[in-house]
C-alpha cells in the first residue's frame, strides 16, 4: 500500500489541459503540437507514520516530502506553458506552505 496520496497536477482533468510532447532540443514548442503526458504530484499525509497510522484526523498537515513524477511516451520530458508553470507554482506553494505548518 502506497503512503502517498495524490493532488493535482498537470493532466487531462486540468483547466489548462495537459502537457505537450517533447520533441526534442531541435524543435521550438507551438500551441497545435501534440499533447502527451502529466505530471503527477503527492504529498505523504500527516496520519501516516514510520510504524503505520497514527491517531491524527484525515486532514491534519501531511510531511515535507513531495512526490513528482512525469509520465509520457518516448522521451522523458514534457514542455508546459505559462499558464501550466502558474498552476503547478500554486499546487507546489500550497503543500509547501502547508507542509511547513506541521515542520517535523
Amino acid at each position: 500500500m502506497s503512503i502517498y496520496a495524490s493532488i493535482p497536477g498537470i493532466d487531462t482533468d486540468t483547466p489548462c489541459g495537459p502537457p505537450w510532447a517533447y520533441q526534442g532540443s531541435h524543435i521550438l514548442p507551438a500551441e497545435d503540437d501534440p499533447r502527451a503526458g502529466e505530471i503527477g504530484l503527492a504529498l505523504i499525509p500527516g496520519h501516516i507514520t514510520r510504524d503505520g497510522r497514527d491517531g491524527q484526523p484525515d486532514d491534519a498537515t501531511p510531511w515535507p516530502w513531495l512526490r513528482i513524477h512525469i509520465t509520457t511516451t518516448g522521451d522523458p520530458a514534457v514542455v508546459i506553458n505559462p499558464a501550466q508553470a502558474r498552476y503547478l507554482a500554486a499546487q507546489l506553494i500550497d503543500w509547501a506552505d502547508e507542509a511547513d505548518q506541521g515542520a517535523r
